[in-house]
């Protein structure tokens, strides 16, 4: 066995002080979560808003979950667990008689317990209006797909509630269907505002999504 002299032994003991220091110095960084970092991050900016002018033949109006304005128990559309989505209702019933006025194919949706009659009253539906129930995304286990296809819809216009559930699922598999998603902000809504922010963003720059997405409000949708 090679015995160390006191100055082999320091050498070591320092070079190991040293390995250690590293180490410690970039294990923090290196362990950082978006969590441990929440209140350092710094809101990007706001998406454009751009003009849109849709193609009536080949767009249809998407009304997802506007259910639950007369009974809160029916549905998310109500004041008590989503103000913001009746204080969307005049501008998106304006969408929507626009629309009609156009002859666009309209399709709604429900959610939870919801039936025909529990959708807002100011955009109930027409006869012969197709309705689909389903849970976030209304393309899963229901005919919308099908219908869209069978009318040759390569664009939809999408609103509702909420905006990080319906709006955002069912945006995103259109998109991802390669249809083109026109997304009014003022035509979608949540619990809380912070939510609608983030899906504002994650539609616009998302990969696969966001160039299929044009971010706009419903004044600024034209036919």
């Amino acid at each position: 066995m090679i015995a160390l002299n006191t100055v082999g032994k320091g050498m070591i003991l320092a070079a190991m002080t040293a390995t250690m220091a590293l180490g410690t110095a970039a294990t923090p960084a290196a362990a950082q979560t978006i969590i441990d970092e929440w209140q350092q991050i710094k809101v990007p900016a706001a998406p454009e808003l751009k003009p849109v002018k849709a193609d009536v033949p080949t767009t249809a109006l998407l009304l997802l979950d506007f259910n639950g304005a007369q009974d809160p128990s029916k549905g998310p559309c109500n004041s008590k667990t989503k103000p913001r989505c009746l204080a969307s209702l005049p501008k998106v019933a304006k969408l929507l008689t626009e629309a009609r006025a156009k002859g666009m194919l309209v399709v709604y949706s429900l959610a939870g317990s919801g039936t025909r009659e529990d959708i807002a009253t100011v955009l109930a539906p027409k006869d012969g209006e197709a309705i689909v129930k389903s849970g976030p995304n209304k393309f899963m286990n229901t005919d919308l797909d099908k219908l869209l296809a069978a009318k040759g819809i390569k664009n939809v216009i999408v609103t509702g509630t909420a905006s990080e559930g319906a709006v955002l699922n069912t945006a995103s598999d259109a998109a991802f269907k390669g249809m083109n998603v026109i997304l009014p902000v003022d035509g979608m809504s949540s619990t809380e505002l912070y939510a609608e922010q983030y899906v504002a963003w994650h539609m616009t720059h998302a990969p696969a999504v966001s160039t299929k997405t044009t971010l706009t409000t419903i004044d600024m949708i034209s036919f």
